[in-house]
Order: C-alpha cells, then structure tokens, then sequence
C-alpha cells in the first residue's frame, strides 16, 4: 500500500497540479448551454462533435468543460463490460502478460460498442475525452491506476481498476474522473446517470485518496 501513496506523491509533486478554484472567475452557463444543445449527438464524427462543442468558447478551459461535460452526460457506464472485465482480472491475476493481450482485443470490441451504442468503461471515457481534446488541441492524457470505492479496496487490488484524464490547462496539469463523474453502478448491473462535478478538475490532495497512479508521467 505504501508505494502507491509514493507513486501519487511523485506524480502530484511533479506536475504542478491545481484545482478548478482557479477558474472561479469564469462563468460555464454560455459552455453547458452548448453542452446541452448538442445532447445525443452521435460518435461517427469525432472532430465535427468537436468543432460544435469547441469552436464558440474562448478558452482552453471552457473547452476542455464543454468536452468533459458532454462525454459525462451523454456517455453511460456498461455493466456488462464492467462485469466481465473484473472476472478476466481476477482469472489473470497471476498472468499480467495474459491479461494485457485479452484487454487489447477487448478493447476493440469495447470501443465498436461505445460508436454504436454510446456505452463504455472508465478507459472508453478517458479515451474519448483525451481524443476529442486532441481534435480540439488541448493537451491531454490518460492515467492508469487503482481506484478505491466503496465496492473495492486498493490494498487487496493486483492490478489496475481504473482510468482517468489528467488535462493541461494554462500550462498547469488537472485532474477529472469523467467515470465518477457520469453515474454509478448498483450492485455491478445497473448504471445510474447522475453527473457529480466534483470529479471535474478536482483538487489533487482530495483526489489523491480515492486515485492512485500505476506509474509516473
């Protein structure tokens, strides 16, 4: 367990981290307006979404909102995918190697899923929101690790259980869990849509317990 807080410390110390209380002064009703005329959108074409949700907002973070609010509110978790990917975890918990190639097959199957029925697990998510950043030049990655709720505890996990977005904004680095922040899922098969801001650009000390990083960026 203690390496994990290690890895964390390493990775907040590194990147000069904030939190959305720098934005304080900018008002996100004209960006979440945009956000909602544009619900149900399709996947199909990724820098047209892009450009509708972009193109008006003068600034990266108003953006980068516009981007992570629509995925949140029109992207839901698969519980069968969620179900599935935990029991091949727990099969190769002792095959790491094995593991990894069964995921990357399933990914593509998983990533068909999102384009046609607009539903995805926590890596769908910070896939999506990190390619449609690209399209948008906002510079973004996803970050893999172990995640703790109340259905998991990090000390017994491993290997990873979760991903999330690490975003620069202002030549500083911010952190959003668009999967925390989309819903929840009771008891593994049902998801329920109820967007929760507080996982939008969160401050690192309050994200650093529940999130930790498999490895440094």
């Amino acid at each position: 367990m203690k390496y994990l807080f290690i890895w964390a410390f390493i990775i907040f110390s590194k990147l000069t981290l904030a939190q959305i209380s720098d934005f304080k002064h900018i008002d996100f009703t004209k960006v979440d307006n945009i956000v909602k005329l544009h619900e149900g959108n399709e996947l199909n074409n990724l820098p047209l979404l892009a450009h509708k949700l972009t193109s008006k907002l003068p600034t990266g973070v108003e953006k980068f909102r516009a981007i992570y609010l629509w995925v949140c509110l029109n992207i839901n978790g698969d519980a069968y995918q969620h179900n599935k990917v935990s029991r091949k975890r727990k099969k190769f918990k002792n095959d790491s190697l094995g593991y990894i190639a069964w995921n990357e097959d399933f990914k593509k199957i998983a990533f068909k899923k999102l384009l046609k029925y607009k539903t995805i697990m926590c890596t769908g998510y910070a896939y999506l929101i990190k390619e449609l950043c690209f399209i948008a030049d906002i510079e973004c990655e996803i970050i893999d690790g172990y995640a703790r709720s109340f259905e998991t505890n990090v000390e017994a996990l491993k290997s990873i259980n979760h991903s999330w977005n690490a975003v620069k904004l202002n030549n500083k680095w911010y952190l959003c869990d668009a999967t925390w922040s989309s819903g929840y899922m009771i008891n593994g098969s049902i998801f329920v849509k109820d967007y929760n801001n507080g996982y939008f650009l969160t401050d690192p000390i309050l994200f650093a317990k529940n999130h930790y990083p498999l490895r440094q960026k």
